[in-house]
Protein backbone atom coordinates (compact mmCIF):
# COMPACT_ATOMS: atom_id res chain seq x y z
CA UNK A 1 0.00 0.00 0.00
CA UNK A 2 2.76 2.23 1.09
CA UNK A 3 4.30 2.09 -2.55
CA UNK A 4 1.31 2.62 -4.28
CA UNK A 5 1.07 5.94 -2.17
CA UNK A 6 4.35 6.49 -3.20
CA UNK A 7 3.68 5.87 -7.15
CA UNK A 8 0.55 7.87 -6.90
CA UNK A 9 2.46 11.23 -6.12
CA UNK A 10 4.92 10.23 -8.15
CA UNK A 11 2.52 10.37 -10.78
CA UNK A 12 0.50 13.52 -9.45
CA UNK A 13 3.85 15.29 -9.25
CA UNK A 14 4.86 14.71 -13.10
CA UNK A 15 1.51 15.50 -14.34
CA UNK A 16 2.19 19.08 -12.35
CA UNK A 17 4.99 20.08 -13.79
CA UNK A 18 3.89 19.25 -17.50
CA UNK A 19 1.13 21.29 -16.71
CA UNK A 20 3.33 24.05 -15.49
CA UNK A 21 5.31 23.19 -18.44
CA UNK A 22 2.89 23.86 -21.17
CA UNK A 23 1.85 27.16 -19.50
CA UNK A 24 5.21 28.51 -19.79
CA UNK A 25 5.22 27.56 -23.22
CA UNK A 26 2.38 30.54 -23.66
CA UNK A 27 4.40 33.24 -22.82
CA UNK A 28 6.47 35.36 -24.66
CA UNK A 29 9.65 36.92 -23.25
CA UNK A 30 11.51 39.45 -25.12
CA UNK A 31 14.34 41.97 -24.20
CA UNK A 32 17.57 43.94 -25.51
CA UNK A 33 19.12 46.91 -25.12
CA UNK A 34 18.26 50.30 -26.09
CA UNK A 35 21.71 51.05 -27.53
CA UNK A 36 24.14 49.59 -29.77
CA UNK A 37 27.19 50.58 -28.18
CA UNK A 38 28.43 51.43 -24.11
CA UNK A 39 31.74 52.74 -22.28
CA UNK A 40 32.81 50.98 -19.53
CA UNK A 41 31.36 52.04 -16.48
CA UNK A 42 28.37 54.09 -18.71
CA UNK A 43 24.71 52.86 -17.66
CA UNK A 44 22.79 51.54 -20.42
CA UNK A 45 18.71 50.71 -20.66
CA UNK A 46 17.97 46.88 -21.03
CA UNK A 47 13.84 46.21 -21.63
CA UNK A 48 11.95 43.19 -20.65
CA UNK A 49 8.98 42.88 -22.17
CA UNK A 50 6.02 39.74 -21.10
CA UNK A 51 3.00 38.40 -22.48
CA UNK A 52 1.36 35.73 -20.85
CA UNK A 53 -2.26 34.39 -20.28
CA UNK A 54 -3.57 36.57 -17.18
CA UNK A 55 -4.38 33.50 -14.90
CA UNK A 56 -0.45 32.97 -14.69
CA UNK A 57 1.63 35.07 -11.91
CA UNK A 58 5.29 36.00 -13.51
CA UNK A 59 7.94 37.11 -11.35
CA UNK A 60 10.61 39.66 -12.98
CA UNK A 61 14.47 39.72 -12.13
CA UNK A 62 14.92 42.03 -9.13
CA UNK A 63 18.33 43.94 -7.59
CA UNK A 64 19.34 40.36 -6.16
CA UNK A 65 19.05 38.54 -9.45
CA UNK A 66 23.33 38.19 -11.28
CA UNK A 67 22.86 40.29 -14.65
CA UNK A 68 26.74 39.52 -15.28
CA UNK A 69 28.58 40.49 -16.97
CA UNK A 70 26.88 43.49 -16.09
CA UNK A 71 25.87 44.96 -12.78
CA UNK A 72 22.30 46.25 -12.05
CA UNK A 73 21.89 49.99 -10.71
CA UNK A 74 18.11 50.30 -11.56
CA UNK A 75 14.93 49.39 -12.65
CA UNK A 76 11.29 50.70 -13.57
CA UNK A 77 8.78 48.83 -13.16
CA UNK A 78 5.55 49.34 -15.81
CA UNK A 79 2.00 48.70 -14.37
CA UNK A 80 0.22 45.20 -16.12
CA UNK A 81 -2.31 45.77 -19.33
CA UNK A 82 -4.61 42.85 -19.69
CA UNK A 83 -6.82 42.72 -22.34
CA UNK A 84 -9.29 40.04 -23.48
CA UNK A 85 -7.40 37.74 -20.76
CA UNK A 86 -3.90 38.07 -22.07
CA UNK A 87 -1.51 40.57 -19.91
CA UNK A 88 1.12 42.53 -20.83
CA UNK A 89 4.47 43.76 -18.23
CA UNK A 90 7.36 45.56 -18.78
CA UNK A 91 10.68 46.39 -17.00
CA UNK A 92 13.33 48.34 -17.89
CA UNK A 93 16.46 47.71 -16.04
CA UNK A 94 19.79 50.22 -16.63
CA UNK A 95 23.08 48.16 -16.22
CA UNK A 96 26.91 48.95 -16.83
CA UNK A 97 29.45 46.93 -17.56
CA UNK A 98 33.47 46.99 -16.21
CA UNK A 99 33.95 44.04 -18.61
CA UNK A 100 36.44 44.47 -21.19
CA UNK A 101 35.24 42.24 -24.00
CA UNK A 102 34.16 44.44 -27.16
CA UNK A 103 31.08 42.11 -27.77
CA UNK A 104 28.80 41.76 -24.40
CA UNK A 105 25.67 40.06 -24.49
CA UNK A 106 22.68 40.06 -21.86
CA UNK A 107 19.62 37.66 -21.31
CA UNK A 108 16.50 37.84 -18.41
CA UNK A 109 14.33 35.49 -17.32
CA UNK A 110 10.79 35.78 -16.44
CA UNK A 111 9.77 32.91 -13.87
CA UNK A 112 6.29 31.49 -14.01
CA UNK A 113 5.43 30.81 -10.28
CA UNK A 114 2.88 28.42 -8.89
CA UNK A 115 1.80 27.36 -5.28
CA UNK A 116 4.85 24.27 -5.57
CA UNK A 117 7.25 25.39 -8.37
CA UNK A 118 8.48 27.42 -10.55
CA UNK A 119 9.37 27.55 -14.48
CA UNK A 120 12.15 30.07 -16.13
CA UNK A 121 11.46 31.83 -19.19
CA UNK A 122 14.45 33.53 -20.91
CA UNK A 123 14.56 36.22 -23.43
CA UNK A 124 16.88 35.97 -26.29
CA UNK A 125 20.61 36.75 -25.69
CA UNK A 126 21.03 40.44 -27.13
CA UNK A 127 24.45 42.14 -27.58
CA UNK A 128 26.28 45.48 -27.23
CA UNK A 129 29.42 46.90 -28.23
CA UNK A 130 32.06 47.91 -26.16
CA UNK A 131 33.41 51.59 -27.04
CA UNK A 132 37.02 51.44 -26.54
CA UNK A 133 38.56 55.08 -25.31
CA UNK A 134 41.72 54.04 -25.39
CA UNK A 135 43.29 53.13 -28.52
CA UNK A 136 46.02 49.85 -29.15
CA UNK A 137 49.24 50.72 -27.73
CA UNK A 138 52.28 49.79 -29.33
CA UNK A 139 54.80 46.96 -27.36
CA UNK A 140 57.36 49.26 -28.31
CA UNK A 141 58.66 52.44 -29.30
CA UNK A 142 61.79 53.99 -31.32
CA UNK A 143 64.15 55.92 -28.95
CA UNK A 144 63.85 58.37 -31.92
CA UNK A 145 60.12 59.04 -31.43
CA UNK A 146 60.71 59.33 -27.76
CA UNK A 147 59.39 62.95 -26.62
CA UNK A 148 62.85 63.04 -24.34
CA UNK A 149 64.70 66.33 -23.62
CA UNK A 150 68.16 65.49 -22.99
CA UNK A 151 69.72 66.68 -19.64
CA UNK A 152 72.42 65.48 -17.97
CA UNK A 153 73.52 67.78 -15.35
CA UNK A 154 73.27 66.28 -11.56
CA UNK A 155 69.98 67.07 -9.34
CA UNK A 156 70.47 66.20 -5.21
CA UNK A 157 67.45 64.33 -3.88
CA UNK A 158 67.05 64.61 -0.50
CA UNK A 159 66.48 61.59 1.42
CA UNK A 160 66.88 61.77 5.17
CA UNK A 161 63.36 61.83 6.73
CA UNK A 162 62.70 64.66 9.72
CA UNK A 163 61.33 62.39 12.45
CA UNK A 164 60.83 65.32 14.96
CA UNK A 165 58.76 67.30 12.41
CA UNK A 166 56.76 64.20 11.08
CA UNK A 167 56.34 63.10 14.99
CA UNK A 168 54.51 66.63 15.98
CA UNK A 169 52.59 66.62 13.26
CA UNK A 170 51.07 63.48 13.89
CA UNK A 171 50.52 64.38 17.52
CA UNK A 172 48.82 67.30 16.42
CA UNK A 173 46.49 65.14 13.90
CA UNK A 174 45.88 62.32 16.70
CA UNK A 175 45.12 65.50 19.58
CA UNK A 176 43.02 67.14 17.26
CA UNK A 177 41.27 64.12 15.98
CA UNK A 178 40.72 63.42 19.82
CA UNK A 179 39.10 66.52 20.66
CA UNK A 180 37.04 66.01 17.62
CA UNK A 181 35.59 62.83 18.66
CA UNK A 182 34.84 63.90 22.07
CA UNK A 183 33.09 66.79 21.17
CA UNK A 184 31.04 65.95 18.40
CA UNK A 185 31.54 62.02 18.21
CA UNK A 186 27.83 61.30 19.66
CA UNK A 187 26.57 63.58 17.33
CA UNK A 188 28.60 62.22 14.36
CA UNK A 189 26.99 59.16 15.09
CA UNK A 190 23.73 60.15 15.40
CA UNK A 191 24.13 61.33 12.34
CA UNK A 192 24.80 58.48 10.53
CA UNK A 193 22.73 56.25 12.59
CA UNK A 194 19.54 58.55 11.30
CA UNK A 195 20.54 58.38 7.82
CA UNK A 196 21.04 54.42 7.85
CA UNK A 197 18.06 53.95 9.41
CA UNK A 198 16.03 56.19 7.09
CA UNK A 199 17.89 54.77 3.54
CA UNK A 200 16.97 51.17 5.29
CA UNK A 201 13.25 52.33 5.26
CA UNK A 202 12.90 53.71 2.12
CA UNK A 203 14.54 50.63 0.48
CA UNK A 204 11.56 48.58 2.24
CA UNK A 205 9.29 50.90 1.32
CA UNK A 206 10.74 50.62 -2.44
CA UNK A 207 10.57 46.43 -2.06
CA UNK A 208 7.42 46.12 -0.67
CA UNK A 209 5.88 48.37 -2.88
CA UNK A 210 6.66 45.99 -5.57
CA UNK A 211 5.90 42.62 -3.85
CA UNK A 212 2.00 44.41 -2.90
CA UNK A 213 1.50 45.92 -6.50
CA UNK A 214 1.98 41.85 -7.88
CA UNK A 215 -0.41 40.92 -5.33
CA UNK A 216 -2.68 43.85 -6.68
CA UNK A 217 -2.43 42.20 -10.08
CA UNK A 218 -2.98 39.23 -9.84
CA UNK A 219 -2.95 37.18 -6.00
CA UNK A 220 0.05 34.47 -5.54
CA UNK A 221 0.61 32.87 -2.12
CA UNK A 222 4.18 32.61 -2.48
CA UNK A 223 4.01 35.71 -3.66
CA UNK A 224 2.18 37.00 -0.46
CA UNK A 225 4.68 34.86 1.57
CA UNK A 226 7.55 36.62 0.45
CA UNK A 227 5.85 39.82 1.07
CA UNK A 228 5.19 39.21 4.88
CA UNK A 229 8.81 37.78 5.26
CA UNK A 230 10.19 41.29 3.63
CA UNK A 231 7.97 42.92 6.63
CA UNK A 232 9.22 40.62 9.54
CA UNK A 233 13.10 41.43 8.47
CA UNK A 234 12.89 44.97 8.73
CA UNK A 235 11.21 44.95 11.46
CA UNK A 236 13.84 42.82 13.15
CA UNK A 237 16.60 45.48 12.23
CA UNK A 238 14.05 48.21 12.82
CA UNK A 239 13.03 47.35 16.52
CA UNK A 240 16.12 44.52 17.52
CA UNK A 241 13.28 41.73 17.92
CA UNK A 242 13.70 38.24 16.30
CA UNK A 243 10.59 38.53 14.28
CA UNK A 244 11.90 36.71 11.62
CA UNK A 245 12.22 33.01 13.78
CA UNK A 246 8.86 34.06 15.78
CA UNK A 247 5.38 32.36 14.44
CA UNK A 248 1.96 34.96 14.41
CA UNK A 249 1.39 33.67 17.74
CA UNK A 250 4.63 34.38 19.34
CA UNK A 251 4.49 38.03 17.40
CA UNK A 252 1.13 39.36 18.98
CA UNK A 253 2.27 37.93 22.40
CA UNK A 254 4.87 40.34 22.34
CA UNK A 255 3.04 43.24 20.04
CA UNK A 256 0.03 42.78 22.20
CA UNK A 257 -2.11 44.99 18.96
CA UNK A 258 -5.58 44.06 18.27
CA UNK A 259 -5.20 45.48 14.98
CA UNK A 260 -1.56 43.84 13.86
CA UNK A 261 -3.73 40.73 14.86
CA UNK A 262 -6.07 40.83 12.31
CA UNK A 263 -3.86 42.05 9.31
CA UNK A 264 -1.71 38.92 10.08
CA UNK A 265 -4.05 36.59 10.55
CA UNK A 266 -5.91 37.79 7.73
CA UNK A 267 -2.42 36.95 5.81
CA UNK A 268 -2.25 34.13 7.41
CA UNK A 269 -5.30 32.44 6.12
CA UNK A 270 -4.55 34.28 2.59
CA UNK A 271 -1.31 32.25 2.25
CA UNK A 272 -2.80 28.92 3.72
CA UNK A 273 -6.67 29.39 2.60
CA UNK A 274 -6.13 31.38 -0.80
CA UNK A 275 -8.57 33.91 0.89
CA UNK A 276 -7.04 37.28 -1.92
CA UNK A 277 -8.69 40.27 0.04
CA UNK A 278 -5.24 40.93 1.61
CA UNK A 279 -4.22 43.99 -0.12
CA UNK A 280 -5.49 46.35 2.93
CA UNK A 281 -3.67 44.00 5.13
CA UNK A 282 -0.30 44.71 3.44
CA UNK A 283 -0.59 48.50 3.49
CA UNK A 284 -1.65 48.53 7.14
CA UNK A 285 1.34 46.44 7.78
CA UNK A 286 3.48 48.98 5.59
CA UNK A 287 1.38 51.77 7.95
CA UNK A 288 2.42 49.96 11.27
CA UNK A 289 6.04 49.82 10.17
CA UNK A 290 6.07 53.58 9.30
CA UNK A 291 4.62 54.03 12.62
CA UNK A 292 7.78 52.36 14.13
CA UNK A 293 9.83 53.83 11.79
CA UNK A 294 8.92 57.18 12.85
CA UNK A 295 9.00 56.42 17.05
CA UNK A 296 12.46 55.29 16.54
CA UNK A 297 13.62 58.25 14.80
CA UNK A 298 12.51 60.43 17.02
CA UNK A 299 14.37 58.33 20.01
CA UNK A 300 17.63 59.10 17.76
CA UNK A 301 17.13 62.36 17.16
CA UNK A 302 16.33 62.99 21.34
CA UNK A 303 18.10 60.31 22.85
Amino acid sequence: MKKFEFYKHYIVLVFFLITLSAQAQEVKVRGGFFADSVSIGEPVKFYLTATYPSKLNLLFPDSAYQFSPFEFASKKYFPTHTKEGISYDSVIYDVSTFEVEKIQSLSLPVYVVSQTDSVEVASSPDSIRLVELVGTIPDSIPVERLPLKVNTTYHEVPTNINYIILSIVGAVVLVVALIVFLVFGKRIRKHYQIKRLTKYHAQFLEAYKTQVDQIRTSFSAPVSETALGLWKKYMEQLLSRPYTKLTTREMLHLEKDEKLAGNLHTIDKAIYGHDTEVVESFESLRDYAATKFVKRLEELKHG
